[in-house]
């Protein structure tokens, strides 16, 4: 017997969330009793106990997880999502979540820094050895962490897709950010330059908690700390014009790249807008306590 189970609510966003029903093999008919030549009395025990076992192994097989899946294997509620449809805004996507990474956005925190505020006039080697720190701080550690995760086996793809690979990269994400903003407070730059990193960190430790439960996005945590940052920015780095343009640009680049990893199947719409308004809030909460 061939029968294909409904597995489609192995993705919780589907269409249909129920599991498979058991099959009612008490109601099957075989072919002697569409016939009307063998009735369900003249079947022997023997005969039913080597049907309905068989049925319901076969139906549950697929469904099953293997027997040597370890604690890395996706389970009902951490899922492997589907991939997008090949073409164009599926390329577009991945492009927008690569540039728009968590690893990469606090480096251009530190170039809007260098490139808009009053810093801009300050020696093109010290903003270059800044900046450099930084993208090695917050951006080449955490993703060789995460590569040397996924040789051991700990982590399945670079890209975290699953909720359970989450746990270290956060942890190491969360005390790079804050190592940097620290290390920004020390070298003679104001503290609301450090203080957007510390809050960065405050919002990966947020996103480290909600992540036990909910596939909360980092992406988007990222573009809204670097929202906040443009404030900030725009209020006390003395511009020498009206920043509000890139803020406003920032946010159109924060809804494209929720679309996009919506369209991935990396996170639900809610799980994007959640992750902007904790990097936005923890941002702007820090500069706002401790400046």
């Amino acid at each position: 017997m061939n029968i294909k189970p409904d597995i489609s609510d192995y993705y919780p966003w589907g269409n249909d969330r129920r599991r498979p029903a058991e099959k009612d093999l008490s109601a099957e008919k075989s072919p002697q009793q569409q016939d009307g030549s063998v009735s369900s009395q003249a079947q022997t025990p023997s005969a039913q106990e080597e049907t309905a076992p068989s049925a319901q192994t076969e139906i549950y097989a697929a469904t099953a997880p293997p027997a040597d899946a370890g604690i890395n294997e996706p389970s009902s509620d951490d899922p492997v999502p589907p991939e997008a449809p090949p073409g164009i805004i599926t390329i577009i996507s991945h492009f927008l979540s690569w540039v728009l990474s968590p690893v990469v956005v606090p480096t251009y925190g530190i170039i809007a820094v260098f490139m808009l505020s009053m810093f801009s006039y300050a020696p093109a080697a010290s903003k270059w050895l800044i900046t450099g720190i930084v993208f090695a701080i917050t951006g080449v550690i955490p993703s060789a962490a995460i590569f040397v995760l996924t040789k051991f086996g700990d982590v399945k793809d670079m890209a975290l897709t699953r909720r359970s690979d989450r746990l270290f990269p956060y942890i190491i994400t969360a005390a790079c950010l804050l190592a940097c903003g620290i290390y920004l407070t020390r070298t003679g730059l104001p503290d609301w330059v450090g203080l957007f990193y510390i809050g960065a960190s405050v919002a990966t430790a947020i996103n480290l908690i909600v992540n036990f439960k909910w596939k909360i996005s980092a992406h988007g945590a990222g573009i809204g700390g670097f929202i906040a940052m443009l404030m900030i920015l725009n209020h006390y780095g003395l511009p020498a014009y009206n920043l509000w343009g890139w803020v406003i640009a920032a946010v159109i680049a924060a809804g494209l790249l929720g679309a996009a990893r919506v369209w991935l199947w990396r996170h639900t719409p809610m799980q994007t807008i959640a992750g902007e308004i904790v990097g936005f809030i923890c941002v702007i909460l820090t500069e706002a306590l401790f400046n």
